[in-house]
């Protein structure tokens, strides 16, 4: 009941905060941001339901984790980086004030340490208002984004400004935010393996050279078939030539054969014309030897009158 009245009272109560008396979540009154325990977000004006300003919490408490490069050259990044969040439905402090750069970083009630040498006062500040995002940081210089990549932030979740879609804006907003600095750090990672990511890389070199020798076996094998198969088309080319050469001897057998068919043909066709001829003479024959014997009385009788 006591939560839910607090609630009433902080959208009812809307008015132009400044530096001095907006609340600080990490104080004793952190229950006037809205939230239930001590954290680095604060939404004074009410602008999200409980559960969308918890799961901003969450996402918050993530940031630094989730920014951490164990591997970097430098503590801070290895560290990871604070995101603090204020939310108020019109720019806290000054109006006269038109940049998008926040006092949130810079001011008597700073949410983080105030020991400068320790990595622990490395911040990113979002004042989150109705008509858009302000930033801060107070990081070492190689840390830093470019002014134009928050001006690119800014500028994509105006769609969603303009639905008066507070949660999924700042939602977007964070996410997007975390992947640049997660890039930006990243660079700076040193290239050191340790000895659990050597093991892995040794077996990985041994899974390669066995990949090569398998794959170095496969093409000789493939070599070899190449090459047998090159010498059965040499074998099929050969044959091939063979058998043309078979079938013109076939053919020129065929056309003598063919030339001997003729010839015996003419030899046969003379051979019966020299039979008939040869009947033929016989016949003549025959009638010449039977001719003087029907004169052989007349001769006998010439010869019995001598």
């Amino acid at each position: 009941m006591l939560k839910s009245l607090l609630i009433i009272c902080l959208i009812t109560k809307t008015h132009s905060w400044t530096w001095d008396n907006y609340p600080s979540p990490r104080g004793t009154t952190y229950w006037k941001c809205g939230v239930l325990k001590p954290s680095y977000v604060c939404d004074s004006d009410g602008m999200l339901t409980d559960q969308q300003r918890k799961e901003i919490v969450d996402l918050v408490e993530d940031f630094k984790e989730k920014t951490k490069r164990p591997k970097s050259e430098y503590q801070c990044h290895r560290d990871g980086l604070r995101l603090v969040v204020a939310l108020a439905k019109k720019k806290i402090g000054s109006n006269t004030v038109t940049s998008n750069i926040t006092g949130l970083c810079h001011n008597n009630r700073s949410w983080t340490s105030l020991n400068k040498t320790d990595c622990a006062t490395d911040m990113h500040g979002i004042e989150f208002n109705t008509d858009g995002f302000r930033y801060c940081y107070e990081i070492r210089w190689e840390m830093s984004l470019d002014k134009e990549e928050f001006e690119k932030l800014n500028e994509t979740e105006g769609y969603n400004l303009d639905d008066k879609n507070y949660f999924g804006a700042l939602k977007r907003y964070i996410i997007n935010l975390r992947m640049l600095y997660i890039h930006r750090f990243s660079i700076f990672d040193v290239n050191v393996a340790s000895n659990e990511d050597k093991i892995k890389l040794s077996d990985v070199h041994h899974s390669l050279q066995d990949t090569r020798k398998t794959l170095t076996e496969m093409q000789q094998s493939l070599d070899q078939q190449n090459k047998t198969s090159s010498d059965f088309h040499a074998a099929i080319e050969e044959n091939k030539l063979k058998i043309s050469e078979l079938r013109q001897s076939f053919d020129q057998g065929n056309k003598t054969l063919s030339g001997f068919q003729t010839a015996i043909g003419e030899t046969n066709k003379k051979l019966s014309e020299m039979r008939q001829l040869l009947s033929q003479t016989q016949i003549n024959i025959g009638r010449n030897t039977t001719t003087p014997l029907e004169f052989r009385p007349v001769f006998q009788q010439f010869s019995n009158n001598l």
